[in-house]
């Protein structure tokens, strides 16, 4: 559904949104995705041999896999959508840094939500008497629904509730897993990398059959139509 509700966003972002190849040497390239008049949303797109850069409104982001990092590499999540899981871990984030710090990803206040239902209601079957139960309940309420906006902020909330004794804070952040979601920045480059990609490749095909067109419509210079057979 975020996925969806981003692509939606997306394609709204950037509904007149041109191309303009600055620079298209094999591998070296230089993209520029924008509407006309305007630069917002503007998003550039630049590759040398195992990099990729997308910088404009939503950050600048390096990624590095294949020498052709268009055609070798984010095409192949195109037929399918994209593919944040395995694109996020060829994001160069720099050295030393892991996932929780990586702008790859952000904190989910709604899987933090979940955790603690769950919690609550493995807890309550357990047989808990009337006031622990209240008493729990009562947390868990004052907990869910305050749209966390990190990890720690969360978790300094849950260490502080009143919870029953006996029940630990560290216990229940435990068992709720991953928290983690990818951000909505990440996920808008995602779409701009595989949008930018199409796009590009398709003026180039289209550019390549219209010059073919006119060198054998006679349309072209001698020197031209040379270089279009060759």
């Amino acid at each position: 559904m975020k996925d969806e509700k981003l692509l939606s966003r997306f394609m709204r972002n950037t509904a007149h949104h041109n191309v303009i190849i600055e620079r298209d040497e094999g591998v070296y390239r230089h993209l520029i995705f924008k509407a006309p008049g305007t630069n917002s949303y503007r998003f550039d797109i630049i590759t040398w041999p195992g990099y990729l850069t997308v910088t404009g409104d939503m950050g600048t982001w390096t990624f590095s896999r294949e020498r052709d990092m268009i055609t070798q590499f984010f095409p192949v999540g195109t037929a399918g959508g994209i593919n944040p899981g395995y694109w996020s871990e060829k994001f160069e984030a720099g050295a030393g840094r892991g996932r929780h710090e990586s702008p790859c990803y952000e904190f989910d206040a709604q899987a933090f939500d979940k955790g603690l239902q769950e919690w609550l209601a493995s807890y309550l079957d357990n047989g808990i008497d009337e006031d622990d139960a209240a008493e729990a309940k009562e947390a868990i309420s004052e907990l869910t629904n305050r749209d966390f906006s990190s990890e720690a902020e969360a978790f300094y909330a849950l260490n502080d509730a009143c919870f029953p004794r006996g029940v630990s804070a560290f216990d229940i952040s435990e068992g709720m897993g991953n928290m983690l979601t990818h951000s909505v920045h990440f996920l808008w480059i995602c779409y701009a990398i595989v949008w930018g990609s199409e796009r590009y490749l398709t003026t180039r095909l289209v550019d390549k059959a219209m010059t073919t067109f006119l060198a054998f419509s006679g349309l072209l210079s001698d020197d031209a139509s040379r270089e279009v057979q060759s």
